[in-house]
């Protein structure tokens, strides 16, 4: 299964909100912190994170490797450009790169990546690239949205336009097709799951976070009619169903091994 959605909207959507992303990333980052504790405890020299953002995953991948060398890429120059501010040292280069296109002339010993896999044009295309990204003792870690993600923000948008509406978590991989597309390239592959919730004091609010994380994709293709009257509507009927506007994030961890 193939991605949907462009690279080019994926980038504009990041770079357009990319000084707003620190302040709406609440989710990513406590995704990041379940990350970092999962990776493997090894002597990792050279790391690639994929995705990097705004550095905030690469903040904690320096803290706990501190005299590893670190690349972080990202497709978006605008979140290069901030996470540089926050990581300055000699040991962590940054460099604007689309993973599925780039090359490397290089292995590293850890390639990680946090909330971005689910963006992919083509993960199983990835997944035989990272096999031959990392040295023969190496490790591929990373976190990954699931189809659930914002279930509850589908089920009120088709309630009250009375159909079927495609949302980008649609195509996010469930855990089962995760470790289907791991194990052709590694041995030994982990994948689980962990469901997080958020609640807002709004749909807006829950919009407006949507929007300004870049977890929207393509948004639910229902262009004009995203009025202020639609959203209440959304909003009452949220209510009616959840008690609450809340919005479910399905998070896959993987861990695989050549």
């Amino acid at each position: 299964m193939e991605n949907s959605i462009s690279k080019t909207t994926i980038c504009n959507n990041f770079s357009r909100n990319a000084n707003y992303y620190d302040d709406n990333n609440d989710v990513q980052n406590e995704a990041a912190r379940m990350l970092i504790k999962r990776l493997p405890v090894c002597k990792a020299g050279t790391i690639l994170e994929i995705g990097c953002g705004t550095g905030n995953y690469t903040q904690l991948l320096r803290d706990a490797f501190r005299k590893s060398r670190i690349e972080a890429i990202d497709i978006s120059d605008a979140m290069i450009k901030l996470a540089e501010k926050k990581l300055s040292d000699g040991n962590t280069v940054f460099w604007t790169a689309d993973a599925e296109t780039a090359e490397f002339n290089r292995k590293f010993d850890l390639v990680t990546s946090n909330a971005v896999f689910h963006w992919l044009g083509d993960l199983e295309s990835m997944s035989g690239k990272l096999k031959d990204l990392i040295k023969e003792d190496g490790a591929v870690t990373f976190s990954i949205f699931g189809p659930k993600t914002f279930l509850e923000l589908k089920k009120s948008i088709m309630a009250v336009a009375g159909k079927d509406v495609p949302m980008t978590a649609d195509n996010f991989y469930d855990k089962e097709k995760i470790g289907l597309i791991f194990r052709k390239h590694f041995k030994d592959v982990r994948v689980t799951e962990r469901i997080m919730t958020e609640t807002y004091p709004s749909l807006t609010d829950l919009l407006r976070k949507v929007k300004y994380s870049g977890t929207r994709g393509r948004g639910a293709g229902l262009g004009k009619l995203w009025s202020p009257g639609f959203i209440k509507k959304i909003e009452n009927k949220y209510m009616e169903c959840f008690g609450t506007v809340e919005a479910t994030y399905q998070i896959f961890f993987c861990e695989a091994f050549r």
